[in-house]
C-alpha cells in the first residue's frame, strides 16, 4: 500500500529511427518463427459510437474502401505476416479475438461471412471474457428479467482468466507461442504486431511492455503510465491527482505524460507463472445505465440515467507484478486514433480517425517523393503498405485526392 508515484525513466522513443533498426529484425524473426500471437480485445459494443453492434464491425469511417475496423486490423497482420516470411519459414501467426456474451456469436458469424478477410481461418481463435453481476447503487444485485440477473462483461482485465478458461493458453503452448501483442479494437492506427516494439521487448527480456503516446494536454482523459517503487503501473485519468496531472519539466513537457493506449506486450510465461497465480479479485466500479425488471409490471426497463454499477477488471492491474518491463513511446500521429465517440464529435470519432488515416497516407506518399493534391481522403490499403514501405513506385507521381491505393 506504499504509493510513491514518480515519472518514467528510460522511455524508448520510437521516433529515433536510427537506433531501432536492429530491434525490427529481431521482431520479424520471432514473427517468422511463430513465437508471437496477436490478441485483439473486442468484448464491448459500439454504444458511445451510436452503433448497434460490436465496434470492430463499424464500417462508417468514411474510407473509400468501406472497410470495417476488424478488416483494417486483420489486413495489417496479413501484411506483417508477408513481411516477416521467407522461403524456408513462411510465417504462421495466430490471432486471438476476445469477445463477450454480448457479441461472441455475432463476431464469429461476421468473420465467417467475410471469409475471415482472407486470413487462414484455422489461425483465428475466438474466446469469451467473463461476466459479473451488476449492482444497484445501494449494493443489491440487479435483476434484468424474471429468469436472468443483469450481467456485464468483466472488463479487459478479464482476459487472463478467459485465456485460461477457454483453452487459448493451451492452444498457444501447442503452437509454440511465447509472446503476445495485446491491443484494443478501437484504435485504427495500431501497428498490429509492430516488429520494432516486439523486438525491443524480446531483446530486453521483459515480461511486460507498454506502448504509449505522450498526452496531448493535461486535461486529456487517458490513463497515465508511471512508476511506483520501480514497478510500472497505470493510473486512471479520473484518479490522477491534479499536481501530477499538470506537472511539467523545464521545457514545458508533461512529466506524467505517458498516455496508456491499451497497446501491450506480455510474455506467455509471465501470464502463466506470475499473473494467473496472483490474480486477485480487485474490481473497479463504473456507473452505468443498467436494465432492470420493474417489480410491479415485471417488464424490463431500460433506464435513461445511471442507476447502478458494473464491475470491471483492467488489463493493466497486473503490470506491477512484472520485475522486468519497458515503456515505448510512439508518435501519436502514426499510432493513435481511437474510435470511441459518435460521428461529428471533434475528439476520438470516426471523423478524426478518417483524418488521421488520410494524413498518414499523405505523409507516407510525400516521403517517397509523390505529390498529393487536394484535401480529399488519401487511403492506402494495409495490404499495400504496413508502415510506409513499398511505395517507391509513386516517386514523382502526382495523385489527386480522393485516392485509394490497393495495389
Amino acid at each position: 500500500n506504499n504509493i510513491e508515484y514518480s515519472p518514467l525513466q528510460d522511455v524508448v522513443d520510437l521516433q529515433k529511427d536510427n537506433l531501432l533498426h536492429p530491434f525490427e529484425g529481431i521482431g520479424l524473426r520471432f514473427l517468422r518463427l511463430g513465437k508471437v500471437a496477436a490478441v485483439i480485445l473486442s468484448g464491448g459494443q459500439g454504444t458511445r459510437l451510436g452503433f448497434p453492434g460490436p465496434k470492430g464491425m463499424f464500417d462508417k469511417l468514411g474510407l473509400l474502401s468501406g472497410k470495417t475496423i476488424f478488416q483494417i486490423h486483420i489486413e495489417k497482420i496479413m501484411k506483417i505476416r508477408l513481411l516477416s516470411a521467407d522461403k524456408d519459414h513462411p510465417a504462421r501467426i495466430p490471432i486471438y479475438v476476445m469477445t463477450s456474451d454480448l457479441n461472441h456469436t455475432i463476431i464469429m458469424e461476421f468473420f465467417k461471412s467475410s471469409n475471415y478477410f482472407g486470413y487462414p481461418s484455422e489461425d483465428i481463435v475466438f474466446f469469451e471474457q467473463g461476466l459479473e453481476p451488476c449492482f444497484s447503487n445501494d449494493g443489491k444485485i440487479i435483476i434484468e428479467n424474471h429468469n436472468k440477473l443483469s450481467m456485464a462483461p468483466d472488463g479487459n482485465g478479464g482476459i487472463y482468466n478467459a485465456l485460461k478458461r477457454s483453452g487459448s493458453i493451451d492452444d498457444m503452448i501447442k503452437r509454440g507461442v511465447e509472446f503476445l501483442h495485446i491491443y484494443g479494437i478501437d484504435n485504427v492506427l495500431t501497428k498490429s504486431l509492430d516488429p520494432i516494439f516486439l523486438g525491443i521487448c524480446i531483446e530486453k527480456g521483459v515480461q511486460c511492455g507498454n506502448k504509449v503516446v505522450w498526452r496531448a494536454n493535461a486535461s486529456e482523459k487517458v490513463g497515465v503510465t508511471v512508476m511506483n517503487q520501480e514497478k510500472m503501473c497505470i493510473i486512471e485519468y479520473s484518479e490522477i491527482p491534479s499536481a501530477m496531472r499538470d506537472a511539467v519539466d523545464s521545457s514545458g513537457k508533461l512529466l506524467f505524460g505517458a498516455a496508456n493506449i491499451c497497446n501491450h506486450f506480455l510474455s506467455l510465461d509471465f501470464i502463466i507463472n506470475k499473473v494467473l497465480p496472483n490474480l486477485g479479485s480487485t474490481y473497479h466500479s463504473a456507473s452505468k445505465k443498467i436494465p432492470y425488471m420493474d417489480p410491479i409490471s415485471r417488464e424490463t426497463i431500460v433506464p435513461s440515467h445511471n442507476n447502478g454499477v458494473k464491475l470491471e477488471m483492467f488489463i493493466f492491474d497486473v503490470f506491477p507484478l512484472a520485475d522486468k518491463w519497458v515503456v515505448v513511446e510512439a508518435a501519436r500521429s502514426e499510432e493513435f486514433s481511437p474510435v470511441k465517440n459518435e460521428p461529428g464529435n471533434a475528439q476520438d470519432s470516426p471523423d478524426t480517425a478518417l483524418q488521421a488515416i488520410s494524413a498518414q497516407g499523405k505523409r507516407w506518399l510525400e516521403a517517397v517523393g509523390a505529390v498529393v493534391h487536394g484535401d480529399g481522403v488519401c487511403e492506402i490499403s494495409p495490404l499495400v503498405s504496413y508502415g510506409g514501405e513499398g511505395l517507391e513506385k509513386y516517386k514523382g507521381v502526382v495523385l489527386d485526392t480522393p485516392v485509394y491505393l490497393d495495389s
